[in-house]
């Protein structure tokens, strides 16, 4: 089988590369914005540079695994339409003959304050979601409506695992002379995907491949209490769990000082958002109907992570 992977050179599409390749029945094309030469080890997988905002000539492939995207809540609604809805549908007009269509969308297209759990069908546009989500809802529909014969929409919440370059150094960032400053007592609970179980999800949709359009969310099978999760990451960078604790009203002046000045500090108002509201996906759909085991989860896979890689950078 031939297949396009687009975003090879971030997290999650590099990593689904590799365990494509693995396999070592697939020819796969893989393409990203940035170089990179981590699949040069790989006889059958061929890497290309393409900004897919600009454009990507016709691709001849069986299926195309659609990873690219911005996710950067720093970003403004311009940036969001362009890297996640314009560039989706120029690679949709580039694989409209391709038989599967599996694409990567997110868990942000749920409005979470309700702090309920969510399912596949609570998707209810307005503008309680970021634009980050707002983007990722459009770019479903381009995908709901590209013709394709099979298309599966993932859509995964906090993806973690070696690699990653948005979520961990974004926890990372709260760590201050080997103590984690916290908003707030950070009692949320949220649902998790170690970029196994993601992995093993897209390989899912593959094997099937049944003609028609099937979203699912996709999350470890435990959920996390975000506080106990910032412990264990913080006393594997510093040998203990030493917090500080600010009041949320104190946090939330100057986050939305620093917003309103344009200072790029570690937390947002939606980065805060996310670790101060319940954020909970049911796996249940993928469970029944793709036999999804979802084996790993972050404290039998928290050695597998960069975190003193993610503090070199950031210092």
């Amino acid at each position: 089988m031939k297949i396009l992977v687009t975003g090879a050179s971030g997290f999650i599409g590099s990593s689904i590369v590799e365990v494509l390749a693995s396999d070592g029945h697939h020819e796969i094309w893989a393409t990203g914005r940035s170089f990179t030469n981590k699949f040069d080890p790989y006889p059958n997988v061929t890497y290309f540079q393409q900004d897919l905002t600009v454009g990507i000539p016709d691709q001849v492939c069986d299926a195309c695994i659609h990873c690219a995207g911005l996710a950067d809540d720093k970003s403004s609604r311009e940036q969001f339409i362009n890297h996640n809805v314009k560039a989706t549908e120029n690679l949709l007009h580039a694989v409209r003959n391709c038989k599967l269509l599996i694409f990567i969308s997110s868990a942000s297209v749920y409005n979470f304050a309700d702090g309920t759990m969510k399912f596949e069908h609570d998707v209810h546009p307005d503008n309680q979601i970021s634009l980050y989500g707002q983007s990722k809802l459009l770019a479903e529909k381009a995908v709901r409506e590209s013709g394709i014969k099979s298309v599966y929409i993932l859509r995964p919440r906090a993806v973690y695992g070696r690699g990653d370059r948005v979520l961990l150094p974004r926890i990372l960032g709260l760590i201050k002379r080997n103590v984690m400053i916290l908003p707030g007592k950070l009692s949320s609970k949220a649902s998790m995907i170690y970029i196994g179980n993601l992995c093993e999800m897209v390989v899912k949709c593959m094997a099937q491949s049944a003609p028609g359009l099937h979203i699912f969310n996709v999350a470890d099978k435990i959920t996390y209490d975000l506080r106990t999760v910032f412990g264990e990451i913080l006393e594997r960078k510093t040998g203990k769990k030493t917090f500080i604790v600010i009041p949320m009203p104190i946090v939330a002046f100057y986050v939305h000082i620093g917003s309103f000045l344009g200072f790029k500090g570690t937390l947002t108002k939606q980065s805060l958002k996310y670790i101060t509201e319940d954020s909970v996906i049911g796996v249940e759909k993928a469970e029944r109907l793709l036999d999804y085991t979802g084996q790993y989860e972050f404290y039998t896979s928290v050695d597998q992570l960069d975190i003193c890689v993610c503090v070199k950078s950031l210092s």
